[in-house]
């Protein structure tokens, strides 16, 4: 039972993945209400958001998922460089919108070749 709803097994995990997820989102933000946006993105770039999720993938799929479940997460961060630098020098040219279209067009370029490695 979940709130008095019997749930499936999977559905009951991913609400709780969902609710802790959604915590670190909710943190972050709240830290950067207090100290300041710098601070709310260094702890929404910290390896705690990854962590937790790879850390999930382990205890519903075992060591071997989360392993590659981490190797992605590593090209990820890579192109997260790219995005994230295209977004803060194109924020104030192009404003939010335009900005991450950029930003999301400079991470595929950056991850298509990576996932072609075999790292």
């Amino acid at each position: 039972m979940f709130w008095g709803v019997k749930m499936n097994p999977r559905i009951k995990s991913v609400a709780l993945d969902f609710i802790f997820g959604g915590s670190i989102v909710a943190g972050a933000l709240l830290i950067a209400s207090f100290l300041g946006p710098i601070y709310g993105g260094i702890i929404a770039g910290a390896p705690l958001r990854a962590g937790s999720v790879i850390f999930l993938e382990y205890l519903h799929n075992g060591i071997d998922s989360a392993t590659r479940l981490t190797r992605g997460v590593l090209l990820a961060m890579i192109a997260n460089v790219g995005f994230s630098i295209a977004l803060y020098l194109c924020m104030p040219r192009l404003g939010l919108y335009k900005s991450f279209l950029v930003a999301g067009a400079v991470f595929v370029l950056i991850l298509a070749p990576l996932m072609k490695l075999n790292l």
